[in-house]
């Protein structure tokens, strides 16, 4: 489905709905109390974010020692999967995931995901979306008694309805790894202490634990470099280019022509640099602008190449530099020890920078940066990302090599 789509039936559809749900709600409350006990079953929703999963990391292992036990669940879409198994923290079997391929396809898929939720007798909703009505609404739906998430108060705009049990502050000046803290804490907090949470939740922030790679996804990535001219027993330093902002968010995208004057420049600084160019299929016509431009045999293409997120993850154990626009691929990286260089304009690396020591963020800091917030859905009307294209090549080429070096 489309972005914009789900945005505009999110609040067409999603306001008077809520109004609704916490009118049933309020009357509940008038009728019946009932006396939360400690938690058993938690899920947590994040549907649409592929990097939110790892930013999550440190709030899934506190909700684990919540609970004392593995009932944790996580409702994502179906191809954002992965991003939530590499963490290898919730079971395989506990990810409940919705198609997105079309509103038919999600419509049916969040139905049958709700009855299985329902049949688990889930007692704890935790939705990581920023004011989503869609996930608000299927908490309610869910039957859980303890219902998590970020709450507007007193700003305006923003309505979800008022039938979370826990609404938490949405803090856009804290890193969203501790905004996800929040909502965890928030189920220990005072039972009428308003507005969650009254605790510095930094202390709790845990490190990112290092990827284990498998050996059939290091052969495979093995080979796939093999067959476009990679040696193994050379001295070659992999640098990986992720130039695609993806179909979501286009505008997050640095310049093409900006990534082909880096790739350019360091090819020729050091001849032991090879150029690899990650995406999926539509990504295509990025790495063949970068092969075109650099001299033959510095490039390789894996764009739709690589099966699995894992096999990425993979590339990236092997590599010495990612260089890519503010998207999931620098949120993964961060498992591994590879030095990150992320682009930042629509939006801010203070809220989504990488959880890797060896990341670095450039942003330029428009006075108009960040348009993409919580406040808008994400929504902005800027098609010209000058904030994006203030970042010179230049001074992403002198990052990159003292990163490389």
């Amino acid at each position: 489905m489309k972005v914009r789509l789900t945005q505009i039936i999110d609040y067409w559809l999603g306001v008077p709905m809520a109004a609704i749900f916490s009118l049933i709600h309020w009357l509940r409350r008038r009728t019946f109390k009932p006396e939360l006990s400690k938690p058993k079953k938690i899920l947590f929703i994040e549907i649409s974010e592929m990097g939110s999963a790892i930013i999550a990391y440190s709030s899934l292992l506190r909700a684990k020692e919540l609970i004392e036990s593995n009932e944790l669940y996580f409702l994502v879409f179906e191809k954002n999967r992965e991003s939530v198994e590499l963490l290898k923290v919730i079971p395989k079997e506990h990810i409940i995931t919705i198609p997105d391929t079309s509103f038919l396809s999600f419509a049916l898929g969040a139905f049958k995901a709700l009855a299985k939720v329902r049949a688990l007798q889930i007692d704890t909703v935790i939705d990581m979306e920023l004011f989503s009505r869609f996930t608000a609404l299927f908490s309610f739906a869910s039957g859980a008694s303890r219902r998590v998430g970020f709450h507007n108060y007193t700003a305006e705009g923003l309505y979800r309805g008022t039938f979370l049990t826990h609404r938490v502050f949405y803090n856009p000046h804290q890193h969203m790894s501790q905004n996800f803290l929040a909502l965890v804490f928030a189920l220990s907090a005072e039972k009428y202490e308003e507005p969650l949470l009254k605790r510095n939740v930094s202390e709790a922030l845990l490190p990112l634990p290092s990827y284990e790679v498998d050996n059939g996804d290091k052969q495979a990535i093995e080979e796939m470099l093999e067959e476009r001219g990679w040696s193994k027993k050379g001295d070659t330093k992999l640098v990986v280019f992720n130039p695609d902002p993806g179909e979501a968010l286009p505008i997050r995208g640095w310049p093409l022509s900006s990534f082909v004057e880096v790739a350019k420049a360091l090819v020729e600084h050091d001849p032991k640099v090879l150029v690899v160019v990650i995406g999926l299929k539509r990504s295509k016509t990025y790495a063949e602008a970068l092969s075109k431009a650099l001299p033959l045999g510095c490039c390789i293409d894996l764009t739709g190449k690589t099966k699995s997120l894992s096999q990425v993850v993979t590339l990236f154990t092997m590599s010495k530099l990612l260089i890519g626009n503010d998207s999931g691929p620098a949120h993964f990286a961060a498992l591994t020890k590879i030095p990150i260089l992320t682009l930042y304009g629509p939006e801010t690396p203070a809220l989504y920078g990488p959880l890797s020591d060896k990341a670095e963020n450039l942003y330029s800091g428009y006075a108009c940066s960040p348009c993409l917030s919580a406040a808008n859905h994400r929504h902005s009307i800027c098609r010209d990302s000058k904030c994006l294209k203030a970042i010179s090549p230049e001074i992403v080429i002198e990052t990159a090599l003292r990163m490389l070096n």
